[in-house]
């Protein structure tokens, strides 16, 4: 049996942290004395009542609008929104190739593998310039609502269009009524009136996303959409679906926004369909605001969205100081931007997400997790589990506690990790880190933020939608993009700590020009010290020799940070000093052990030291504080740039006479290799510790400091410290 596997099997034995959730399917019970029985959809806002389900209930739209303090308790039943028989285009994926497509006008039409670029399902089309596609016909059955007419459009990686963005691919979306009429729709929104349908001559972000037409007002009947390509594009699921509703509501005042430039430009957009005087964000007469301090509790039930919809949410809220309270729900949902729980803060229990959104609108930001808590006050979430969803958790409260949940990520979209950490001293513990695809955890510009006795299972991604050469699936980043020291958009003061990692390296072999990395800790701030210490990493690489990376601490555009005292087993290098992410500046490594798996194939040092993909990917000022060794020696693969950095071990002595007792008040001098004093004194106990250089890199000059002579009493001795060494001299 090899090293690294004994000690993963080990590893995996220990006691661990397992999906803890407790969500349970509620039996249904009798209403009792003084609780409200609720059978259809509504709004329910009577202050201190309880309103319980006695059926399942179902809504074209959003089901249920809720005041502020009451709870509503599903009993057991299911809350099902967005039910109204809504079809969807034929074909909108373009699984079946062109079936339903007209393509009459596109003579450049190609289906494509998504292995070309990735984006959602197994195909994709292929457009050229002033082509133009159009739908088969779907009908829309609710009259004056919104609905997007959407298409997904992969952009063009950023090296291809020479970093200048306005080359990205750009398409026009028309759609056309049963005549074959082109509709207009001209929609007030809360900050001006604007064509919402068509929409021409738009990209998405970087990183590819969804172009769409906001459709309101019109009749129910039969439609179309049609899509022209403004450039070379590669376009997916181009359909017209329902879109802004939510299961359960709870209004402060409505954010009357939905155009594609809100979205685009990451406007929160909540109940728009409901909007008296979009001026005032008033809904109508009817649905209950709330205002002011309140709770309210839903609890016992399931909400399933009808339909597989775009921007849609399980529960929603824009009442910022109402603590919504979800408990035992399980919440399940399909689409584009499909959330399950929207609202400013909550405690959320023993509940189960179960989110299918193959890709989002706008990648950029924190949005569109399953879960996003949007406000600053503190929000608790615990003993849930979490499915899918482009990121499955997203916090903004401060002092938040997010404990004993498991995540199974599903990520697509750059930087989406399963929790987006943004809540200023927060703690983040006893969670379960499986994602099927995707990454961690991300501190971005923030302070403070505990992360302990997690477990994290990672393994390298393939290609994403915006990155084809070279992409990261992290455990945890930490990043504040090269922010000024104190920058209060810095991240500092945050601790990662007694967590435990497993890494899992690979090489694509049908994608031969891509690099897949997988990292613990992708560590890239600068404003002020970071903590990582005593965390154990386990580090297995099935491709070592690949160009394929794994590392347990990725550091680059960063400046400061303490990495102390973790465990790493690994069968490749593990710490990567000034990588292709960027410059290091300072970085302390110290008290680190790293073993060497004996199923390693080959030779390896334990760091590796600056990039070439520009003169500045460097690392300065790097201190090597008495890291152990188990299997190998220190060393470190630089490459010829200008590097800086010291080395530094642990040296023990103790004093004894030749009977061996401790020879105490013995005087003690020690001189480095250019006879300079390091030290004299007289150890009275016979026990002396001391760290000394061995050595100092400036570019080229190498400063020797070892060997060491040591004076005890009448012993003298020389030491090549080159590794932490304990001696016994006996001096007497």
């Amino acid at each position: 049996m090899n090293k690294l596997y004994f000690i993963l099997l080990l590893a995996a034995a220990l006691p661990g942290i397992s999906a803890t959730a407790q969500f349970r399917q509620s039996e249904h019970k009798p209403v009792p004395d003084g609780v409200i029985a609720v059978s259809e959809p509504g709004s329910y806002d009577k202050a201190g009542a309880t309103y319980m389900l006695t059926r399942n209930i179902e809504s074209s739209a959003t089901a249920v609008f809720l005041g502020k303090d009451v709870t509503l308790d599903l009993n057991g039943y299911t809350i099902t929104y967005a039910s109204g028989n809504y079809e969807h285009v034929i074909n909108y994926g373009f699984e079946e190739d062109l079936k339903g497509w007209d393509v009459s006008k596109a003579p450049g039409a190609k289906i494509e593998s998504t292995k070309v670029h990735a984006f959602i399902g197994d195909k994709i089309l292929r457009l050229r310039t002033d082509d133009e596609i159009a739908s088969s016909y779907v009908f829309l059955p609710v009259a004056n609502r919104s609905y997007y007419a959407m298409c997904g459009v992969t952009g063009t990686y950023y090296n291809d269009m020479g970093g200048d963005l306005s080359n990205d691919m750009k398409v026009s979306i028309f759609v056309d009524d049963e005549a074959g009429r082109e509709i207009e729709c001209i929609t007030t929104y809360g900050d001006t009136t604007m064509v919402s349908c068509p929409v021409l001559s738009r990209s998405t972000r970087l990183g590819g996303g969804f172009v769409f037409a906001h459709l309101n007002n019109l009749p129910a009947g039969r439609y179309r959409i049609r899509v022209r390509a403004e450039n070379d594009c590669l376009v997916d699921e181009i359909d017209i679906r329902p879109a802004l509703d939510a299961g359960i509501g709870i209004v402060g005042k409505t954010h009357p926004y939905g155009h594609y430039n809100h979205l685009y430009n990451r406007n929160h957009a909540a109940f728009f369909d409901y909007t008296e005087d979009v001026n005032t964000g008033a809904p109508f007469k009817g649905i209950p605001v709330a205002t002011g301090t309140g709770t309210v509790t839903i609890k016992n039930g399931t909400i399933i969205n009808g339909t597989t919809g775009v921007v849609s949410f399980g529960i929603q809220s824009t009442a910022e100081d109402v603590k919504v309270i979800p408990d035992n729900l399980k919440i399940i949902s399909s689409g584009i931007n499909t959330i399950a729980v929207d609202v400013p803060q909550a405690t959320i229990t023993n509940c189960s997400f179960d989110i299918k959104s193959p890709f989002i609108i706008n990648r950029h930001g924190s949005e569109f997790y399953a879960v996003d808590l949007t406000g600053n006050k503190a929000s608790e979430v615990s003993y849930c589990e979490f499915y899918g969803g482009q990121g499955c958790l997203s916090i903004k409260g401060m002092f938040s506690a997010i404990h004993h949940n498991h995540f199974i990520n599903r990520q697509t979209v750059t930087n989406h990790y399963s929790i987006m950490a943004m809540g200023d001293g927060s703690k983040i513990f006893e969670n379960l880190f499986e994602p099927e695809i995707g990454s961690g955890l991300e501190i971005f510009r923030h302070k403070d933020i505990e992360i302990f006795n997690n477990e994290f299972h990672m393994q390298a991604s393939p290609p994403s939608c915006e990155y084809a050469d070279h992409y990261s699936t992290n455990a945890i980043r930490i990043a504040d993009y090269g922010a000024p020291l104190g920058s209060p958009t810095g991240s500092y003061g945050n601790r990662i700590y007694n967590n435990r990692f497993y890494l899992t390296g690979r090489k694509y072999k049908e994608y031969p020009d891509y690099i897949p990395m997988v990292s613990a800790v992708f560590f890239s701030t600068s404003a002020g010290d970071n903590d990582v210490f005593g965390n154990d990493i386990f580090i297995n690489h099935k491709d070592p020799q690949s160009d394929a990376e794994a590392f347990a601490f990725y550091i680059g555009n960063a400046r400061g940070g303490n990495i102390y005292n973790n465990t790493i087993v690994t069968n490749v290098t593990p710490i990567w000093v000034g990588s292709s992410y960027g410059k290091a500046e300072n970085t302390i490594i110290s008290g680190n052990r790293i073993v060497k798996a004996e199923n390693t194939i080959s030779d390896f040092t334990p760091v590796r030291m600056g990039s070439l993909e520009q003169p500045g990917f460097i690392a300065t000022g790097t201190e090597f504080h008495s890291n152990e060794m188990d299997g190998l020696k220190f060393g470190i693969d630089k490459t010829p740039q200008h590097h800086s950095y010291s080395v530094f071990w642990t040296l023990n002595l103790k004093m004894t006479d030749k009977s061996g007792k401790v020879a105490a008040g013995t005087d003690v001098r020690i001189l480095d290799k250019n006879r300079e004093e390091v030290i004299s004194r007289k150890v009275e106990d016979g026990f002396l510790s001391i760290e000394l250089p061995e050595y100092t890199v400036d570019g080229d000059v190498t400063t020797l400091f070892s060997p060491y002579t040591i004076i005890a009493g009448k012993k003298k001795m020389i030491v090549d410290l080159n590794k932490n060494s304990s001696i016994t001299l006996i001096t007497k």
